[in-house]
């Protein structure tokens, strides 16, 4: 199985990780860094293009705007996702990102205004499972929890990690067998 692994806002893709380990498990882990500070349209298309070029993608894990992310290039490519600590309305969580920041790997960006607001809600159209952390210190898990039961969406919610969510082993069957689940 091919996994596409989706980063969030401000991060980077890594040589190596305790998440990817995990995720290698199940199978070829191919991550993937999106630029969100060229909003939503951009996003999709760039990640849908690299998505295409890594071939035979079975299944989207992503962690906060990668979750997000994840859910939806899932629908367009028809495969299952697992949202880790997913960011619901980004148009609104990424409002406190505006401006020039410097980024986890050191690099630095400008989010504008424009491209918050570009950003649609989560989609719910794909198979998707969301995991959140009670723990989880910029996303609030009780709006995450809300808006899973609203929808009638399969979740795991889980009173250890944080919003990185690095230590995903005590879940690695539960993300496998969703992932591995065809409908």
């Amino acid at each position: 199985m091919k996994i596409l692994y989706l980063h969030g806002f401000a991060s980077a893709v890594k040589k190596s990780s305790k998440k990817y380990d995990e995720l290698s498990k199940i199978g070829e882990v191919v991550p993937f860094a999106p630029d969100y500070c060229q909003g939503f349209d951009q996003v999709i298309k760039d990640t849908l293009a690299f998505a295409v070029a890594a071939g035979n993608i079975q299944g989207i894990v992503g962690t906060s705007m990668g979750g997000y992310t994840a859910s939806h290039i899932a629908a367009q490519l028809k495969v299952p996702f697992v949202a880790i600590n997913p960011s619901i309305t980004p148009s609104q969580t990424l409002k406190k990102y505006i401006g020039k920041h410097q980024n986890y790997d050191g690099s630095s960006y400008e989010l504008k205004l424009a491209h918050v607001g570009s950003y649609p809600d989560f989609n719910t159209t794909a198979r998707g499972l969301i995991i959140v952390s009670a723990l989880d210190e910029v996303i609030p898990a009780k709006d995450t929890q809300a808006f899973a039961k609203e929808k009638q969406l399969p979740i795991i919610s889980c009173n250890y990690g944080d919003h990185r969510f690095e230590d995903i082993s005590p879940l690695i069957e539960q993300i496998t067998k969703h992932l591995q689940d065809v409908h």
